[in-house]
């Protein structure tokens, strides 16, 4: 009785750790230094959300525009140049170093 219960709809034996899997329409595509780069739309939660927009990168075109797309992507990221901000209700100044996410299509 002790079994262990997954949301449905959710399929984790098929990822791994830093591995993601992303559903959605592909919205616009271009490619650089060889390097394909396809933005995709995903679908909304429900009606009053809006849809999520991703970048995956790879080797080779994932489809066209318009197409949908299921793709296993592996989740990497990198820090960008941390710049100073100060608190508007303190006053106090912290450094803040901004994170960005990158998606790999695992092939």
């Amino acid at each position: 009785m002790n079994a262990v219960v997954q949301p449905a709809g959710m399929q984790f034996s098929r990822a791994k750790p830093m591995e993601v899997l992303v559903k959605g329409r592909i919205d616009a595509r271009r490619r650089h230094d060889g390097t394909h780069y396809t933005r995709v739309l995903t679908p909304a939660p429900d009606a009053y959300s809006r849809p999520q927009v991703v970048e995956i990168r790879s080797k080779q075109s994932l489809g066209a525009t318009g197409d949908e797309i299921e793709k296993l992507c592996k989740l990497g990221g990198y820090t960008r140049k941390a710049f100073r901000t100060t608190d508007k209700e303190t006053g106090e100044t912290t450094m803040v170093t901004p994170v960005d996410l990158t998606l790999d299509e695992i092939e």
